[in-house]
């Protein structure tokens, strides 16, 4: 996922300031939660909305993250987010600060996709060989897609591996095609 430079700026100061207070998973569990709220259709609405008041935007967002039991940093970090006008971009801060700390950490995330539920036997499996071929650690979401005959296809940043009947067919026609010239 491609963030804005802005979005990116903010996560990496966030980042950042949590990991000198050795709070990146804190802060990260809390800008999650509070992504969820923000997130909502009439919230974000009402936050982008011209015709309210910067003052009653940020008396509204004080209000929702008082006694919630944020740490300081991650209620700071609001609180000039709502100053500045920036909480349209909250799920892409979010978004960048969790790419921030998987980065920090080694891990890189991708999807897999098959035609059926895979067993956990498989995924764990699926996950060694993806490690393997990226030499990193992995999180992958699995997803089912009833197309596909058979297989799956796993993607992991700038890697797609494609082990679907599908593919195997078209490279067996490719290969028949170019041995029949």
């Amino acid at each position: 996922m491609r963030f804005s430079e802005l979005a990116s700026r903010y996560a990496k100061a966030i980042y950042e300031i949590a990991e000198v207070a050795s709070e990146q998973d804190k802060v990260f569990a809390e800008l999650r939660e509070l992504d969820k709220v923000y997130g909502e259709p009439d919230i974000v609405e009402y936050l982008s909305s011209p015709l309210i008041a910067p003052d009653e935007k940020l008396k509204v967002v004080k209000d929702s993250i008082k006694d919630k039991g944020l740490s300081e940093t991650t209620e700071n970090f609001v609180l000039t987010l709502a100053r500045k006008g920036r909480l349209n971009i909250f799920s892409q801060i979010v978004h960048a600060y969790q790419s921030k700390s998987d980065e920090a950490m080694g891990v890189r995330r991708g999807t897999v996709t098959s035609a059926s539920v895979l067993p956990p036997e498989e995924r764990k499996e699926i996950e060694k060989t993806v490690e393997k071929v990226t030499g990193k650690k992995v999180i992958l979401a699995y997803e089912e897609d009833t197309e596909l005959i058979g297989g799956l296809i796993a993607k992991v940043g700038s890697y797609t591996f494609d082990d679907t009947l599908t593919s195997h067919l078209r490279r067996l026609q490719e290969d028949i095609k170019r041995r029949a010239h």
